[in-house]
């Protein structure tokens, strides 16, 4: 989860820059070692994405990541990097609901790691 949070972080560390960059995670370790710290990471994070504004999603910011060979930068809009950000926590969700899943762990949420557009096998 905490690496999860980490690119949502970026999002916010660099909004009022206009300049986000996914390869400059802070990896914040005390929210992986303690409970609470942890806790009140995803708590922040989900406030300040209640703080966005709708007229906020169009804003144009730079975007850099490291795809494997070295840092791109980019023109999107925050509701681009927002887009990036969830997908990229889908894709950890799926193999937390993987693991989750193999220790036969029950979920209280059938749809965890599920993508919503991911079509669905019908039995």
């Amino acid at each position: 989860m905490r690496h999860i949070l980490d690119v949502f972080s970026c999002i916010f560390k660099g909004l009022d820059e206009k300049d986000i960059d996914f390869s400059a995670r802070e990896r914040n370790e005390l929210a992986q070692i303690k409970t609470e710290s942890g806790i009140a990471y995803f708590n922040n994070i989900i406030e300040k994405l209640k703080e966005i504004k709708d007229s906020d999603f169009d804003k144009i910011v730079k975007f850099t990541d490291d795809l494997g060979t070295g840092k791109i930068t980019t023109n999107y809009t925050l509701s681009s990097a927002l887009v990036q950000a969830h997908s990229h926590a889908i894709h950890h969700y799926a193999s937390i609901g993987f693991i989750i899943e193999r220790l036969g762990i029950e979920l209280p949420d059938a749809d965890f790691s599920y993508n919503p557009t991911t079509p669905r096998v019908k039995s």
